[in-house]
C-alpha cells in the first residue's frame, strides 16, 4: 500500500494567512450578496434582508474557507483563535464599508462572528488535514445550498417588551406627560447609545384622539411617526407606527409595529406607568439578536419613563 507524503508547508505563510482572510471573507460576502439579491427578486423586497442568509452558516463557512487555506501551516490551538479574530474583524470591516451597517450593528454581530468564525476553523483543523480526501471539498456546495435554502423559510416573530416604573404622582399629574414631553435634557447613560444608537429626545402629541398623530424624535434627527389607535383618559394610549425609522442601525433589521402606555392608579398617591413595544426582528438567529435588542428596547422606554416621571414628580413638589 503506497503511503500518501506529507504535503509541504508553503513558502510563504503570511501571503497564505493573508489569502485566507481576504478570500473567505470574500466568497461569503459574495455568497451573502448573492441570496439576498435572489431573495429581494423573489420576495420582491429591497432592504431588510442583508443577513437574511442564516448567521450561523456564513460565518462558518468562512471559517472553514480560511482553514482550508491554513491546512498546512500547522497552527496552534491558540493562534487558531488569533486567527479567527483577525478574519472576523476583516469581515466587520468589509460589512461596514460594502453593507454601510453601523457601529451598534458590528458590536452586536462581533462575538457571534468570532466564535462561528472558530468554529469553522477549528472543524477546518480536523477536516483538511494533509492527507484530505478531495471529496471532503464537497462541504462548501453543501453549506452554500443550506444557505440558500434557508434564506426561503424565514418565520419572523412579534415580540413584546414591557417595562414598569412608580410615580409618585398621581394619574392627573403623570397623563399630560404621557401624551407629549418636550426635550430630555440627560446625557444619555446607556453604553449603546453612547456608541450610536439613536436614542428618544422629545415626543409631539396631535391630538386626543384615536387617528392623531404623533412624532417620536430621536438624536440624530430620526423621526418616528405614529398614528393613535387607542385612547383612553388616565389610563391607555396606544399608538402604530406609520413610518419606520431610516437610520442604518436599525433600517431593515427590525420593524416597529407599536408602542403602548398604560397607567395603573394605586389608591395612594402614586402611579405605576407601563411602556410596551412591539417589533419583529428581520435577523437571525432570533433568540441571540433578540436579547439586544430586548436590552435596547428597555433602554428607550426607561429613558422616556423617567422623563416622564421626573416631570409628574416635580409638580408633586
Amino acid at each position: 500500500m503506497t503511503e500518501i507524503p506529507p504535503s509541504l508547508p508553503p513558502r510563504r505563510p503570511i501571503v497564505t494567512l493573508l489569502l485566507g482572510m481576504l478570500l473567505a471573507n470574500l466568497v461569503g460576502d459574495a455568497l451573502l450578496f448573492g441570496v439576498t439579491k435572489l431573495f429581494s427578486l423573489y420576495k420582491d423586497q429591497t432592504r431588510g434582508v442583508l443577513i437574511l442568509p442564516s448567521f450561523v452558516l456564513l460565518p462558518l463557512m468562512v471559517g472553514l474557507i480560511a482553514a482550508w487555506f491554513y491546512r498546512r501551516l500547522n497552527r496552534s490551538l491558540g493562534l487558531t483563535f488569533l486567527d479567527a479574530l483577525w478574519v472576523s474583524l476583516v469581515g466587520l470591516v468589509a460589512a461596514w464599508i460594502v453593507l454601510n451597517e453601523g457601529i451598534v450593528c458590528l458590536v452586536i454581530v462581533f462575538p457571534a462572528l468570532y466564535t462561528l468564525v472558530a468554529g469553522g476553523l477549528l472543524l477546518g483543523r480536523l477536516w483538511f488535514k494533509p492527507d484530505y480526501s478531495k471529496l471532503q471539498l464537497s462541504i462548501f456546495p453543501l453549506l452554500v445550498l443550506l444557505t440558500v435554502t434557508d434564506a426561503f423559510y424565514t418565520s419572523p416573530e412579534r415580540a413584546m417588551v414591557t417595562d414598569e416604573i412608580l410615580i409618585h404622582a398621581t394619574l392627573d399629574q403623570v397623563w399630560p406627560h404621557v401624551l407629549a414631553f418636550p426635550d430630555i435634557p440627560d446625557r444619555p447613560d446607556y453604553w449603546i447609545f453612547r456608541l450610536g444608537l439613536p436614542y428618544p429626545t422629545q415626543t409631539t402629541n396631535g391630538g386626543n384622539f384615536v387617528g392623531a398623530d404623533r412624532q417620536c424624535m430621536f438624536s440624530d434627527g430620526i423621526v418616528i411617526k405614529e398614528r393613535v389607535a387607542e385612547f383612553v383618559p388616565r389610563e391607555k394610549l396606544t399608538f402604530d407606527i406609520v413610518e419606520q425609522p431610516t437610520h442604518p442601525e436599525a433600517y431593515g433589521h427590525i420593524t416597529l409595529h407599536r408602542g403602548q402606555f398604560v397607567l395603573r392608579d394605586n389608591g395612594n398617591g402614586t402611579t405605576t406607568l407601563f411602556g410596551s413595544s412591539w417589533y419583529t426582528l428581520h435577523v437571525r438567529p432570533l433568540w441571540y439578536f433578540d436579547v439586544w435588542t430586548r436590552d435596547m428596547t428597555r433602554a428607550v422606554h426607561l429613558r422616556v419613563m423617567k422623563h416622564i416621571r421626573r416631570l409628574a414628580e416635580k409638580e408633586q413638589l
